[in-house]
This record gives structure tokens, sequence and C-alpha cells, in this order.
């Protein structure tokens, strides 16, 4: 596994991370625009506010930019929060590249703490023998600025859509059935230097120059949020919310049973099992 190839993987995960929590704002775009759309921003401030309550969420998510190539990385897992934000899911091994350390062709990772652990087979020989979980730093791959403004969000996934009372444009689309729940579809527009610290999270991994966030929004008849989809230049995020309050202890491997593969990729290395 070439260090370059990691790209893909942990950048799919921290995206959605930034996306969904990290933006903050410092300033409000203009009263007239904030009246127009008061009284939609109250319905998604109050679907964030009951999404914050339960804790976790299991979901289903793809990603789509630069480093892979127009193909949706698809990413499925759960979402712990509360006690620092914390997350277990699957993906392909062939999108990371890492299919010659796995025998049955999905990586389970994990984050915790601004790291990502992979889960790998045990190899018999090399660097990583008797190993079965790789670790590699958010820095390693987005920088430390980028590192940076992925930990400064909000520790729940869904706090971002609080940052929407800072759109230019907030409008509701209409109703729509999302994997079987009827929602109301909303769409909102928020301008880059009103994105806080995850603009340097999509700018690191091929959002740069562009000038807004475009988010859609679907809350179903609980007022929960079942969907949100956002686009920032060459990125795409879209993420289903199956389920809430799915209690899950995601925990840090064993550092015995761990192989640090952070300076590796920050030197340009291979990182060879």
């Amino acid at each position: 596994m070439k260090a370059g190839t990691v790209t893909t993987g942990i950048a799919a995960a921290v995206i959605v991370t930034a996306g969904l929590s990290g933006c903050t704002a410092g300033a409000s775009v203009g009263k007239k625009a904030a009246d127009s759309a008061e009284t939609l921003v109250a319905r998604l401030t109050r679907a964030s506010d009951e999404a914050s309550k339960a804790g976790s969420a299991e979901v289903e998510m793809s990603v789509t930019m630069p480093d892979t190539g127009g193909k949706p990385v698809q990413v499925n897992g759960t979402y712990s929060w509360g006690n620092g934000l914390a997350m277990e899911a699957e993906m392909p091994a062939a999108d990371l590249q890492m299919q010659d350390l796995v025998a049955d062709g999905t990586i389970t990772y994990r984050l915790v703490r601004g790291a990502y652990y992979y889960g790998i087979d045990p190899a018999p020989s090399g660097p990583f023998a008797g190993k079965t979980w790789l670790k590699l730093e958010a820095s390693a791959v987005l920088g430390e600025q980028g590192a940076a403004g992925m930990s400064a969000g909000n520790n729940d996934p869904t706090a971002g859509l609080k940052s929407l009372k800072w759109a230019s444009n907030v409008t509701e689309v209409g109703r729509e059935d999302v994997n079987g729940k009827s929602s109301v579809h909303y769409r909102a527009t928020v301008p880059v230097d009103k994105m806080g610290d995850s603009k340097a999270v999509f700018g690191a991994v091929g959002g740069g120059g562009a000038t807004e966030l475009v988010s859609d929004i679907w809350v179903d008849d609980k007022g929960m949020p079942s969907r949100l989809n956002q686009v920032f230049g060459n990125v795409t995020v879209n993420i289903d919310f199956l389920s809430f309050g799915v209690a899950k202890d995601i925990a840090i491997p064993p550092a015995a049973d761990t192989a640090d593969i952070t300076e590796a990729v920050k030197e340009g290395g291979a990182a060879q099992g």
C-alpha cells in the first residue's frame, strides 16, 4: 500500500465529519436574508437539537472528490458523540488499495480522538507482522491546519445544521420519500467566508476555489434529519441517517496490535505490509 493511496479513505471519512459538524460563522449575512429564511432555519435548528440528544446515529454515506477519480466511495457505519466524536465504519478495501491486507475485501476502520485505525489481517512477517490495526493521524493527509479544522468543529455530526442560519439562501423544495420516511426537503447555500473551520478541511481534499457550500437537508415527520447532501466545488458528500440512538462504544485499538503509519505517509513513502 503506497502512502498516497490512503488519502481517499481517510478523506472520505474526514470530509463527512467536517461537513456535518465543522461549519461555524462569525457574522450574519444580513437581516433581510435571515428574516426571509427564519422559519425554515428554525425547523432545521430543531431537527439538529433533536438529533443531538440521540448521541449516536447509524449512517450510510458516499463521498466523491478529485482523489476518487469521480467514483463515489461508499462508507457505512456508526457515529457516536457526547464524549468526543468517534466513528466505526466499513468500506471496500479496494478503495483504499488495501485489498492485499484483508481476505474478505472489506476494511473496518475507526475514528477515535482525531486518529484513524484500519483493521487488517495479521501478517506473518514484515513491519506489520502480527498487527491487526494501522493507525493514521488526520494531519498526515489534511495537513496540520486541516486536521485542526476537523477537531475544532462541534462534536455532534448533526450540529452543522445550526450553521445554516448564516446561509445566503434557504428554501423548502418539497416533500419526498427517503428510505421509507416521508421527509421535507430543504436547500441552503452558505458562502465560503462563513464556513469557519470546515473550509480548511474541504479545501484540503479538493474543494479549493469553491465559493459556497450547497446543502440539501431532508427532515422526517418526527423532526429528525433523514438525509443530508453537500456540494463544495469538486467535493460531494451524501449521507443517509438510518437510525438514531444506537449505543456503541468505539474504543482505541490496543497499542500492541497497532502499527503507526503516520510518519511514512507524511514523508510520502510506501507503507508496505
